[in-house]
């Protein structure tokens, strides 16, 4: 089985030691599942945003190519949901990546990984490495871990500056044509910018671009 079709990272049948990986299946399958429902939000946006909305109204909001609304609503809500589904899946599947390296490199088992701590910390440095070097995964990987993971602010870290925990607290998706979007806006605080709005990007574009990587055999 191939999980990555550019650094040819492969689990080699009889030959990579590790013998039952549902999980990674699952998250692959999970991955694809959300970029599904994504689209049909985006596709269908206005019609879901306001369902009483008069043909007339909704052939001028098709029209906006950027919204933005403060105002709570389940549509967005789904959107923030898919968005942290997305980041934990993709960021997951990507550790199994560097974790199906290591084995191959090392042909060790994994239940001895836990008992060395030089081990543990070889593992760590290899993911890294690998999440790393992917770009496409570096908004993944900020919004995991200034949102999804936890919030930014029920966890603060002393490089978190104030407009990032209080963006954490009150994520609010973009429109912006025809996707839904992070960080599409700068939001501050004082001087402080948000590091969330270092970092705009969309699902549909971002699993359309790891196709090669990971998605060129058929999902669901």
């Amino acid at each position: 089985m191939i999980l990555d079709f550019i650094e040819k990272i492969e689990i080699y049948s009889g030959i990579t030691l590790l013998a039952n990986f549902h999980s990674i299946l699952q998250l692959k399958e999970g991955i694809f599942m959300v970029y599904n429902n994504i689209n049909q939000i985006q596709n269908n946006y206005w019609e879901l945003r306001y369902p009483d909305a008069s043909p007339e109204q909704l052939e001028i909001y098709n029209k906006t190519k950027l919204s933005f609304s403060g105002e709570s609503n389940q549509v967005d809500a789904q959107t923030v949901n898919l968005f942290h589904w997305y980041s934990i899946n993709l960021i997951n599947y990507a550790k199994c990546c560097g974790l199906i390296k290591f084995l191959n490199e090392k042909m060790i088992l994994p239940e001895y990984i836990a008992l060395d701590k030089k081990l543990i910390a070889e593992l760590r440095e290899t993911q890294s490495n690998y999440i790393n070097n992917i770009t496409e995964l570096i908004p993944v990987v900020h919004f995991r871990n200034k949102a999804s993971a936890h919030l930014a602010f029920t966890d603060p870290k002393n490089y978190d500056n104030p407009a990032t925990l209080i963006e954490s607290m009150s994520i609010i998706p973009t429109y912006l044509e025809g996707k839904m979007t992070m960080g599409a806006l700068k939001r501050k605080k004082g001087l402080h910018v948000s590091s969330f709005s270092e970092h705009q990007w969309n699902i549909t574009d971002n699993f359309d671009s790891l196709i090669p990587r990971y998605f060129k055999e058929k999902i669901g």
